[in-house]
């Protein structure tokens, strides 16, 4: 079983690991819960703010190509309502899709490359199969 994980890559499993339970603030939080059962108070006097979003989780990397992030500020429902923070989420986006663009052309050289070396092994498998002795 373990024989098909070889070509992934030990950040890949684990970002997976890392994913599956984060600390933020001192608190655990997994699932976007916190572990203490998320109950609000209703008392006044240890009312707290409400929190921060958390931030995004980590982009996945898929043999050695990172996934760029989406911009926060699409989600950000000010950046539509000010003309200047409209103009620089543009500038935001317009970095996201180059960076995009360079994630998809790396998936695309390991895939060659993938391709190429099953391709190679393969040919390799057969040429020893047929019994010759002068294989790569």
């Amino acid at each position: 079983m373990f024989g098909t994980l070889r070509g992934f890559r030990p950040v890949l499993c684990a970002a997976l690991v890392v994913g599956a339970s984060l600390a933020w603030g001192g608190v655990a939080v997994a699932a976007g819960k916190p572990a203490s059962g998320g109950g609000s108070s209703s008392t006044q006097g240890n009312a707290h703010p409400p929190a921060a979003p958390a931030p995004p989780p980590p982009p996945p990397v898929v043999a050695g190509c990172t996934k760029p992030p989406v911009p926060v500020c699409m989600d950000d429902v000010g950046t539509f309502a000010a003309p200047d923070r409209m103009t620089s989420c543009q500038g935001d986006v317009k970095d996201y899709v180059d960076r995009s663009m360079g994630y998809l052309k790396c998936l695309n050289d390991e895939n060659v490359a993938s391709g190429r070396d099953l391709t190679r092994n393969v040919d390799r498998f057969n040429c020893r199969l047929s019994g010759r002795k002068t294989c790569p």
